[in-house]
């Protein structure tokens, strides 16, 4: 085999291979729930102890010591195949995710419109918690506190001039300023904003693992502290025990899109073909490589080429026997 058909099979065995090593990595990545780093280390020592394996086992291969060429062609294939089984997994994890690329999609989207309605549920949380508390405070004031002349003397007894109705006005401002904040209100904008960036991310995208949970810890922080300002507001005056804020609907939806992207199911049939099919093209090399390449280039030595011979013609001849009866007359 000539060295650029071998350069050549050499290069389309590295390219086979980066590819699988993404394809790895990527599963790793949601495997790991977002871990890049852990991603990197698997993915690079894959690619480096598969392409030494390669390597070695094509000079083997070519060796002139054939049975120590056979033990480390042996030895380096069954190193190469206990990587493809470890790698195999990821590979057919990711290789899952891309074939449910539309059930995962449509989880996505639902968990990221109930991580959006958080905003929105505590807003209108507010709104529904100030309406009661007024409509309680109208009926209090409507009552002149016949019925409750305590309560009526603890909401309205304050001194002022200015009527029920105005004081019931700053009550409700009060509350409001209570529940949803100016930085509460500023924050929530910018949550809105960020949900929107990544509404439509795609399982090849490596910021999607990292999206999602960023978004989970934005959403439930958010949560936690609008049910916290919530419960600040207990005991104000006329709002009568209303309960704190809850939203679970995210968490259900965002634990059910987790399972989805992490859980590391039984390899599909089709990822198992793809799996074996890069195994061999990257094993070109190997296949293509010269027994007796070792031998072709290790020199040979050629015997030596003897000057040829010749015989002094007739001329020569005579000349040479005159010459020798002048030298015996003399």
């Amino acid at each position: 085999m000539s060295n650029k058909k071998f350069n050549f099979v050499f290069v389309i065995s590295i390219i086979i291979l980066l590819i699988y090593s993404y394809i790895v990595f990527m599963g790793i990545v949601y495997w790991k729930d977002g871990d890049i780093v852990q991603g990197i280390i698997c993915s690079v020592a894959l690619i480096a102890v598969t392409l030494a394996c390669i390597i070695i086992m094509c000079r083997a291969k070519a060796s002139r010591w054939k049975t120590t060429g056979n033990v480390v062609q042996i030895v380096c294939g069954i190193i190469m195949l206990a990587v493809l089984a470890l790698s195999t997994m990821p590979f057919a994890h990711f290789i899952n995710l891309v074939v449910k690329q539309k059930e995962i999609t449509a989880t996505f989207e639902k968990a990221h419109q109930y991580g959006s309605q958080s905003v929105v549920a505590y807003n209108n949380y507010v709104k529904e918690r100030e309406a009661k508390t007024r409509d309680y405070l109208n009926a209090v004031d409507a009552g002149h506190g016949v019925s409750n002349p305590s309560e009526y003397q603890e909401i309205f007894g304050l001194p002022g001039s200015d009527s029920n109705t105005a004081k019931i006005d700053r009550m409700i401002n009060s509350l409001h300023t209570i529940l949803l904040p100016d930085s509460v209100t500023h924050a929530n904008d910018e949550a809105l904003q960020n949900l929107e960036t990544g509404a439509k991310m795609s399982v090849w995208n490596i910021a999607l693992p990292q999206y999602i949970n960023s978004i989970d810890q934005m959403v439930r922080t958010n949560v936690a502290t609008f049910s916290n300002l919530s419960k600040k507001a207990h005991g104000y005056k006329g709002d009568n025990n209303y309960p704190p804020f809850a939203y679970q609907q995210y968490t259900d939806q965002n634990a059910q899109l987790k399972e989805m992207l992490t859980h590391m199911s039984m390899p599909s049939v089709i990822s198992i073909i793809a799996a074996l099919l890069c195994f061999a093209f990257m094993l070109l090399p190997y296949y293509l490589v010269d027994r007796d390449l070792a031998q072709g280039t290790s020199g040979k030595r050629s015997p030596l080429a003897t000057p040829p011979t010749t015989r002094p013609n007739g001329t020569q001849r005579r000349s040479r026997l005159t010459e020798r009866d002048q030298r015996n007359n003399q």
